[in-house]
């Protein structure tokens, strides 16, 4: 059946242009950043860092606020949705913009404008009104929102990247290296992966729990002791993951805490078989290559895990600071042999206006399906 339904994928895939997930990637340039997903979707973005080469004060000497951050949100393929998208931790209006001194010039009717849970937030999202945005900016070296301030060095470089990769280079939808191409030139986004469905956890028994716990303790007593597993303070044990979950008839998965930190703790994962002679053996969790001395796999020592027994969702979520203005995020779920990756968040350089506010690196078409009764 498989064999024979193949020819219908590959004539879908030729009708439709379809083409299979991209790779994900992640580039800075000065103070923006450019993440593009495993479709195709890319985000730049600006913001003050810890790091930036940019005056601590606004040029009356007022000091800087920190908390704003300006992005670009575009769609790969030809019709592709675009978004310009101003956001900050205080109230501001289209008055309050300038680049270099200089006010902004607005079409007030192509903006919208919303201040919800503390954070204001300008969007636009026709392609002519971006790219007249774009325009105004690129040359620019500091936008001003009040006493706040993005940072425009890098923005070229990182909006001819999001160009470069949705291949838009040389033609009539890009922002930076126009050109007679037509839209229907531009590849089509690629296809969101499939990702396992959705299903309850099984619930252990608490002597199965039990001696599934000790097994892997015992089994692989070395790799704990190595990741200091074993020495645990009594104060902080609590509030460290250490539990065990069933993920399907065969297997469960199991937490050691391991080490607690100011405002995160980290847990060692094993997938533990519950019948037959196999061995536990540390979880492998893939994840994307982005940026140097990354493996593809987040090892079996993950930051603030999380298991939802009612999806079968495995998380995690690394904070690089107290408030998560940086970071990473990952999803799994169980397909019988394997973690696969569902979604993941990520971003190296601290700042912006929102904590946890990370752009999206890979997703899937992840399915609901109802609970079977095990």
């Amino acid at each position: 059946m498989k064999n024979e339904c193949m020819p219908l994928i590959f004539l879908f895939l030729i009708v439709t242009g379809a083409t299979q997930a991209a790779t994900p990637s992640y580039d800075v340039y000065g103070s923006w950043l450019i993440a593009c997903d495993n479709i195709l979707t890319c985000e730049a973005k600006g913001f003050v860092q810890g790091d930036d080469d940019v005056t601590s004060t606004m040029p009356d000497d007022r000091p800087i606020n920190g908390s704003v951050d300006l992005r670009f949100i575009r769609d790969a393929g030809p019709d592709g949705v675009i978004e310009a998208r101003l956001a900050a931790g205080f109230p501001f209006g289209l008055a309050d913009l300038r680049v270099d001194g200089r006010p902004l010039l607005l079409d007030r009717s192509a903006w919208a404008l919303n201040t919800r849970d503390g954070i204001t937030i300008l969007s636009g999202k026709r392609p002519e009104v971006v790219t007249a945005f774009v325009a105004q900016l690129r040359n620019g070296t500091m936008l001003q929102v009040r006493d706040g301030i993005v940072p425009l060095n890098g923005l070229s470089a990182a909006m001819l990247h999001m160009d470069d990769r949705q291949g838009r280079l040389g033609g009539v939808t890009a922002l930076i290296r126009t050109g007679t191409k037509s839209a229907s030139a531009v590849p089509p986004a690629p296809l969101l992966p499939p990702a396992p469905s959705a299903h309850r956890s099984i619930v252990l028994a608490r002597r199965e729990r039990a001696r599934l716990m000790a097994w892997t303790e015992r089994t692989q007593v070395k790799l704990i002791k190595k990741q200091s597993c074993d020495s645990l303070d009594k104060g902080t044990d609590s509030l460290l993951e250490t539990e065990a979950y069933g993920l399907d008839k065969n297997n469960a998965l199991i937490l050691f805490g391991c080490s607690m930190a100011a405002y995160q703790g980290t847990s060692l994962v094993f997938v533990v078989p519950r019948t037959g002679n196999g061995q536990p053996e540390p979880a492998s969790l893939p994840s994307p290559v982005l940026i140097k001395g990354d493996t593809g796999d987040e090892g079996s020592i993950v930051t603030n895990p999380d298991f939802d027994v009612a999806t079968g969702t495995f998380t995690d979520f690394y904070k690089g600071m107290g408030l998560a203005y940086c970071g990473a995020s990952h999803e799994w779920r169980w397909d019988g042999h394997h973690f696969v990756l569902t979604r993941m968040t990520f971003q190296l350089g601290c700042g912006g206006s929102m904590s946890g506010d990370w752009p999206i690196l890979y997703r899937s078409k992840v399915q609901q399906r109802e609970q079977r009764t095990e």
